[in-house]
């Protein structure tokens, strides 16, 4: 099955992560003194320049393969290792779901060296029973789509099935559709080649194409079969120095603290593999590993392959090339960083890429990578691709595990040289930023009870305003024996920053915080982290409760999350207004889980509930789907999300739909609120329902299951034996409603 995209997750999450996250670990032996130096790099004559432009790679990528219109969005990267460049083109977009497709072509050839096509599945979509089409069906229809998209190299493949084939769960509901997976193996002389093929996913539920990537590089060298070991030979080899053995094994249960059931069972004999060199006949050790033995071809679901026009670009794909024009060349970029670094003689330049920035919002950057004549060492530059700056380097540095480290400066030391460099490299941004930390860098040599550090990491952050920004800044790492800075990076964004002027003070924000988060007395359990220490170590100590990680909005001082988004919190919400109404208790159950809400401090229990208040209700409370947090549109009302997710887990179901702000019968209550349950199929079926109401024929035949249904369950009752299918619900018997519904 497959998973959902969470970029925007990640990328949030880095930014805070990187303000506090070491330096990379150190990478050999290259020397920076403690000021930049031009000195000249050796040239490679393997880098070539890009011959088939942004432009160029676009078209040829939608002469061979559709994209969707859909799909609006459009970003790309560049990468070149070795001599071997590659436009990576990436098209996405949100409707109607989160989709994606990917494909990259070789700079130099134009060939299409790999595609991907994934689309989630819509959030709270519900599938049961068996679905349209069968295995067989489907096998037909992926030879089909792999010969349509891929007709010069479908022919060259042969079907790898698959041991564990898919599972259909016929009793149990799932929340995605069958999706059967199909993979065609290159092969070449007839032998299959690892790591080459088409992986083809064909929707069982409606027959249509779901997944589809393909990797092929056409540039691999294979040895020439002639002269291989014959099967029977092979054989012999592994029934006389390999082959499996009688052992004993343990079956744990669900408990790993308790002993399970021990069973004779045959394994292999160590290393556990068999991997013969059919060359030369000679068993391969485990220092050469083959990681597709350990892989399946399985995957998720992916975008249909829409009618779409191949010639024009995009808007999207125009920007991109617009913008694409604008970066300095990656030959300009290669001066500019071997006019900052003194590379060791001997280095080449092994790749030249150009990447996206996840530390700068919308930042683009050459990556230009040096290793030497053995290619054991690297070194690693990376240079603003608009402005032409140095945003950072990383040197390698040897480690002998088995020596201690010779400890020439001190942390005070190693915190000078970093302020020196810093202001050398950015004279002006460097009296914009001021000492935030530094820390040793202990490893891989640790001794038990001292720390010796081989290199020290320091951060100096960005000040604006008189205020610490962590997230900007530099971060630089120097070595203890040498003194000389072997890692720099600077992280700084060209945005507006915002007065300082109506935040709470420092005082009344520690009172909230500490209000929220009281300090608790207790035994905490202390590691060092160091390893000085052979045990943990009680301690006692005072500490704030709750989670860690906390955040305050400085003008409100309320407690917000990683989205800058009040914290739900679950608790006893205090309304002014249902004191004594009958639906009190159900309307603190549900805001205590945060369903429901109020304004003002009142909930208004004898209001209208309207469309859209309702559906909300019911989409929080029975969307399983936790990859899709409830957000406000961005091109809409506020309850444009609310009504999409609604749809796509069929609360709102075919035709049917209610008014986002007007109110809600009793009538269409009970439909929403059987379909949300997932009884909304049986009660369409009206012909098996008895209406024993007054008013049965005032209700739409129709309908008359959805109400037998909500009267039979309990969570409308009748009044004065009508069911009343016009009246409107109010607020508070909507939680009342609610409730009773999750209770079932």
């Amino acid at each position: 099955m497959g998973s959902k995209s969470r970029l925007g997750l990640a990328a949030c999450t880095l930014v805070v992560v990187l303000a506090v996250a070491p330096l990379p670990p150190p990478a050999t032996a290259a020397t920076l003194s403690g000021a930049v130096e031009k000195i000249a790099v050796v040239p490679d004559s393997t880098v070539k320049k890009a011959t088939i432009s942004l432009e160029k790679a676009i078209a040829l990528a939608k002469e061979k393969v559709p994209v969707p219109d859909a799909l609006d969005t459009f970003k790309s990267e560049y990468y070149e290792n070795n001599g071997k460049g590659k436009w990576v083109l990436r098209w996405s977009g949100k409707k109607p779901t989160e989709a994606n497709m990917q494909v990259t072509v070789d700079s130099g050839s134009g060939e299409i060296d790999g595609v991907s096509f994934y689309r989630s599945s819509p959030p709270g979509a519900h599938f049961n029973g068996l679905p349209a089409y069968s295995r067989d069906q489907c096998l037909k229809l992926a030879r089909d789509e792999a010969a349509r998209m891929f007709p010069d190299r479908f022919p060259g493949t042969v079907l790898v099935e698959r041991k564990d084939r898919d599972v259909i769960p016929l009793v149990r509901d799932r929340d995605y559709p069958v999706v059967y997976e199909f993979y065609f193996q290159k092969t070449q002389q007839g032998i299959p080649v690892s790591d080459q093929g088409i992986n083809i996913g064909i929707n069982a539920e409606n027959g249509e194409l779901m997944r589809c990537d393909s990797s092929w590089d056409s540039s691999i060298k294979l040895p020439s079969p002639e002269g291989r070991v014959s099967p029977d030979k092979a054989r012999n080899i592994f029934l006389e120095k390999a082959g499996y053995q009688l052992t004993y094994y343990m079956v744990r249960g669900d408990d790993p603290d308790s002993p399970g059931e021990l069973k004779l069972v045959y394994r292999e004999k160590p290393p556990g593999r068999f991997v013969l060199n059919a060359l030369t006949g000679e068993i391969m050790d485990s220092s050469v590993m083959f990681y597709d033995r350990d892989m399946g071809y399985g995957g998720g679901e992916s975008v249909s392959l829409l009618k779409s026009d191949k010639s024009a670009l995009t808007p999207a794909e125009k920007s991109a090339v617009e913008e694409n024009q604008k970066f300095i060349t990656p030959d300009k970029a290669q001066e500019i960083a071997s006019g900052a670094l003194e590379i060791p003689e001997g280095y080449t330049v092994s790749g030249r890429n150009l990447e996206r920035s996840y530390n700068v919002p919308g930042g683009r950057y050459w990556s230009i990578s040096y290793k030497d004549s053995e290619g054991k060492n690297y070194i690693r530059v990376s240079v603003d691709a608009r402005s032409g700056e140095l945003i950072s380097f990383s040197l390698d540095e040897p480690w002998d595990a088995t020596k201690e480290p010779q400890v020439k400066f001190s942390q005070e030391e190693a915190v000078k040289i970093a302020g020196d460099f810093i202001r050398k490299m950015q004279p002006a941004r460097s009296g914009q930023s001021e000492f935030r930390q530094s820390e040793p860098d202990v490893g891989p040599w640790v001794k038990m009870g001292s720390i010796v550090p081989g290199s020290y990491s320091i951060q100096y952050a960005r000040v604006v305003n008189g205020v610490v920004f962590p997230e900007n800044g530099f971060r630089v790492r120097v070595n203890s024996t040498t003194g000389k800075v072997t890692y720099y990076e600077m992280t700084w964004w060209e945005t507006k920053f915002p007065g300082v002027g109506s935040v709470i003070g420092e005082a009344a924000a520690n009172e909230r915080y500490l209000a929220d988060h009281p300090l608790k007395l207790e035994y905490g359990v202390g590691h060092q982290r160091w390893g000085m220490e052979k045990e943990p170590v009680h301690y006692l100590v005072y500490r704030p409760g709750g989670s860690s990680g906390v955040m305050l909005d400085a003008l409100t001082g309320e407690e917000i999350d990683y989205r800058g988004k009040p914290v739900s919190k679950k608790g006893s919400p205090s309304f002014s207004d249902i004191s004594g109404h009958p639906a009190e208790a159900d309307i603190m159950l549900l805001a205590g889980e945060g369903i429901i809400s109020g304004e003002g401090g009142k909930f208004r229990p004898d209001e209208p509930v309207t469309g859209a208040e309702e559906l909300a209700m019911l989409v929080k409370a029975f969307d399983r789907d936790r990859y899709y947090p409830l957000t406000t549109a961005e091109d809409g009302p506020w309850y444009k999300t609310i009504f999409e997710r609604a749809a796509a887990m069929g609360i709102l179901d075919s035709g049917f739909t209610v008014s986002p702000e007007g109110s809600v019968s009793r009538i269409q209550l009970s439909r929403l609120g059987v379909n949300a349950a997932g009884w909304g199929k049986l009660a369409r079926v009206h012909g098996i329902f008895n209406l024993d109401t007054a008013d049965s024929k005032a209700v739409p035949a129709e309908l008359r299951g959805y109400a037998a249904a909500a009267l039979g369950l309990g969570l409308i009752n009748a009044e004065k034996g009508s069911f009343a299918p016009d009246r409107a619900v109010t607020r508070g018997e909507a939680a009342t409603f609610l409730v009773k519904l999750l209770k079932q």
